[in-house]
């Protein structure tokens, strides 16, 4: 019990009593005026509105032990575009048939205001399908009867689960606003948890009561030679938390934004101990000296990075053996690239790294775990880094969750040099991650308790474009482009090129702009991973049939900026580029003989604080020539909040600029 405490003391800052508030939503008490509500009034673009969200968890002892999680909610829709929230999914996970969740008591109703009268249709049971995700998750698939704009829809269901590692996340934030979001756990004496608050709301309700239970337990007993199952009960305290959260904003995803889910206000638990009467504590992997411990003797993990005669053969057809320690890595990093294949999935664990290597595929860590066991079988110090990637959310560094990573790559350590690597793409160049896995931090699987190290790309991604083009009196442009990419954009090129096939790319390529025409693209460098991409080709706009008298030259030709992706006021989340970056555009025209500039943009010299971000823009005449340079550098991966405005403000100047044309006038 005086563990119990410390728990209720962790949580603490609520008050401990009997509190007074409204009971828990039930079905069937939708208002009249919930019927009539034309437009939700906090935020009349709303295609629809969560009018209340109650969920609670607690535990049973009748079949082991399992956490009972119950859910009610209500919506209206307001909007044609809201009626996908009538479509309802509910996932479930199932380790196998001893060890799973079973989603129970699924019960639904839709209310629609006609002629003045309440029409309450029922959800049919066979209208409930279940579909497989992947090997462990599953998911209840339904859509709400007779759901039209106006009408108010009701869900509710039991999730009983046999993990009571994580105990179940509550969200309070939606992407439609929530009126009322509530969630109360019920603690029982024998169990430690340690939760996870983000998101950027406040509570409107923090605050606990102590109940008396009597709870039914069953257990087993060994009576003579026998095990007999026996059912008893147990009175105990039980301490219920509350929280609510009310009038939360619609939750709108935003440019240059990782996972959602870092920024939704939301609540996650994490066991940390357990303790039955009458028996010694167990404690978790609360700390990352037994995170790192048993990760590494896990079979799926650890396990696969034990020397063996499959990986010593590979190492010996490899014929490394005199090579220096980078040619070693740069080949057994190539090897894996042209052997495996990726499934597409992001994983931390594989099953057997020996039989994904046969089949020639699998997934995220049969892939890079494979790598890390070669890299080691010839003799480089390599050890497995989770990650989580971009999609996934950030990880938890202030303690051990493995639910927060879901893949894993190699960390590489070459006298005072290390490299991230990972080889489920074959255009990855050495040391370089693909965009997925920048995501912050990664922790490196070693003894004794493991270490975060940054994730960071050696190469900036970069886009250079120059041309050299002529205009003609009549107002036809003609002349050639070179653009060179680095760093991420020449991942995807390659990529996409690779998937699709060069000719489909060029097409593409070509096809894009109506009033631009590409022809006789060339591509440089396409196997050359250590060297810029560059494509090459003629570039052609048509023109009037005679000449004219003033000639409006757009500058940017297609590759100007045409909307700030900024666009909201005020942001409360980070910006994350991911990667430091360099767009920078030069183009150079000849003017055709008799013609003069008119009206020429003046230049731009805009530089962020620190120099974080700069961008530059001059046009002028150069040896006769007309001469446009546009140059923006994007110096850090992530910028605050309270950065947002003047970034903002930086894209403004820069849209602003690439839309000004200059005017060429026939002289008289």
């Amino acid at each position: 019990m005086k563990n119990w405490v410390a728990l209720v003391l962790l949580l603490a800052g609520m008050p401990i009593a009997g509190w007074c508030g409204q009971d828990p939503l039930k079905l069937g008490q939708v208002t009249i005026d919930e019927l009539k509500m034309k437009v939700y009034e906090k935020d009349s673009t709303a295609a629809a509105v969560v009018l209340y969200d109650y969920g609670e968890s607690a535990f049973e002892f009748t079949k082991g032990t399992q956490v009972v999680f119950k859910r009610t909610t209500r919506i209206k829709i307001l909007k044609k575009n809201g009626l996908d929230q009538a479509d309802i999914f509910i996932p479930f996970y199932q380790k196998d048939f001893q060890n799973r969740e079973e989603v129970k008591d699924v019960k639904g109703f839709t209310y629609n205001l006609e002629n003045g009268k309440v029409v309450k249709v029922k959800l049919d049971e066979k209208s409930i399908f279940e579909e497989k995700q992947d090997a462990n998750w599953h998911q209840k698939k339904l859509t709400m009867p007779n759901a039209k704009v106006g009408s108010v829809i009701e869900i509710s269901y039991t999730i009983k689960s046999d993990f009571i590692e994580n105990l179940r996340e509550w969200e309070f934030q939606n992407t439609i606003p929530v009126m009322w979001s509530e969630y109360r756990v019920e603690m029982v004496p024998f169990f430690e948890y340690t939760h996870l608050l983000s998101g950027f709301n406040s509570f409107h309700i923090k605050d606990a009561q102590v109940l008396h239970q009597t709870k039914g337990i069953t257990y087993e007993e060994k009576v003579g030679y026998q095990t007999v199952q026996q059912r008893s009960s147990m009175s105990m305290q039980i301490l219920q938390y509350r929280f609510v959260m009310k009038d939360l904003p619609a939750f709108t995803e935003e440019p240059y934004l990782t996972s959602i889910d870092d920024y939704k206000s939301k609540m996650e638990f994490m066991l940390t101990k357990i303790q039955y009467p009458n028996q010694e504590p167990r404690y978790m992997a609360s700390n990352w000296d037994g995170f790192a411990k048993e990760l590494l003797k896990e079979e799926n993990f650890g396990g696969q990075l034990v020397s063996s005669n499959f990986t010593k053969k590979i190492a010996e057809e490899l014929n490394v053996a005199s090579a220096d320690s980078l040619a070693k890595v740069k080949k057994v990093l190539a090897y894996v690239q042209k052997q495996m294949s990726w499934d597409g999935k992001n994983r931390v664990y594989s099953e057997n790294i020996k039989k994904a290597h046969d089949s020639r595929k699998g997934s995220s860590a049969d892939i890079n775990l494979l790598l890390t066991a070669l890299l080691r079988e010839v003799g480089i110090e390599a050890s497995p880094m989770l990650i989580s990637t971009r999609q996934h959310g950030k990880p938890v560094t202030e303690m051990p969750m493995l639910s927060k990573f879901n893949y894993v790559v190699a960390h590489v350590k070459i006298g005072k040099n290390t490299y991230l690597l990972d080889a489920t793409e074959p255009d990855v160049p050495f040391g370089m991650l693909p965009f997925r896995c920048l995501n912050g931090k990664g922790w490196v699987a070693e003894l004794p308790s493991g270490r975060w190290v940054p994730i960071k790309n050696s190469e900036r991604n970069v886009q250079m474009v120059s041309a050299d083009l002529q205009i003609m009196p009549t107002g036809e442009v003609v002349g050639t482009m070179e653009e060179t990419f680095q760093g991420i954009s020449a991942l995807r090129a390659r990529s996409y090129i690779r998937t699709k096939g060069q000719e489909e790319f060029i097409k593409n390529f070509s096809d894009k702009g109506q009033e631009w025409v590409r022809q006789e693209v060339k591509i440089q460098n396409m196997e050359k991973l250590q060297e810029p991409l560059k494509t090459q080709y003629k570039l052609t706009k048509a023109g009037d049939l005679q000449p004219v008298q003033l000639l409006y030259v757009t500058p940017m030709l297609n590759h100007a900026e045409t909307e700030n992706p900024f666009k909201i006021a005020e942001r409360l989340y980070p910006i994350d580029f991911a990667t430091p970056s360099d767009e920078v555009y030069v183009f150079t025209f000849t003017i055709p003989e008799g013609y003069e500039v008119e009206e020429l943009p003046q230049g731009k010299n805009l530089s962020l604080p620190n120099n974080t971000a700069r961008f530059i823009y001059a046009a002028q005449i150069v040896n006769g020539k007309l001469q446009v340079m546009s140059r923006l550098n994007i110096n850090k991966e992530v910028f605050g909040p309270e950065e947002y405005a003047n970034l903002r403000e930086l894209y403004n100047q820069l849209v602003a600029k690439h839309a000004e044309k200059i005017v060429l006038r026939k002289k008289s």
